[in-house]
């Protein structure tokens, strides 16, 4: 079942976040820079002021035992897109709990976001995904999502190259 997120879901969402971070990542970063970046991207408070913040839906797809399997979150572009058309939208995360990778839970919740968008009149889709992650890539390319820039992701210390993908 996929459903908006409430002020409930804000602690395990901080949880399944840090787990598919480190699952999909934490290998690529020293233990300083990756709990620089858990710390400053996962704090259940910053959880509790993004759940229900008007235009930033954040989607949770629930296992069958009412376990968190995955969720989305979404708003308007912040991505270094220049110029930003006028209405612009990001995908901001996309993650599925580790172990449950090509279940559907991904395919749903991305359905779900591209509803989204539909809704509001189909503007420009925009993430940001890194550069080395082919697996996302090509997940997102499926969907129609195409290359058309690059930015510097900070992780700690670390700075990893991120690829700008939209979807029209």
């Amino acid at each position: 079942m996929i459903r908006l997120a409430t002020l409930k879901d804000a602690e395990a969402l901080r949880d399944l976040g840090i787990s598919s971070f480190v699952a999909a990542f934490g290998h690529l970063y020293s233990a300083v820079d990756l709990q620089i970046y858990l710390a400053e991207n996962y704090a259940l408070q910053s959880w509790k002021c993004q759940i229900g913040a008007p235009g930033r839906p954040i989607w949770l797809a629930e296992a069958p035992d009412g376990h968190l399997a995955g969720y989305a979150q979404a708003s308007p572009c912040e991505l270094p897109v220049d110029p930003i058309p006028e209405g612009a939208l990001q995908l901001h995360r996309l993650y599925v709990r580790p172990g449950t990778l090509s279940s559907g839970i991904g395919g749903a919740l991305m359905t779900r976001v591209l509803e989204w968008v539909d809704i509001s009149g189909r503007p420009p889709l925009y993430l940001g995904v890194w550069s080395g992650n082919e697996g996302a890539q090509r997940f997102y390319a499926r969907y129609g999502f195409r290359k058309v820039g690059e930015y510097n992701f900070p992780v700690g210390e670390q700075v990893d190259r991120e690829y700008i993908l939209r979807r029209d």
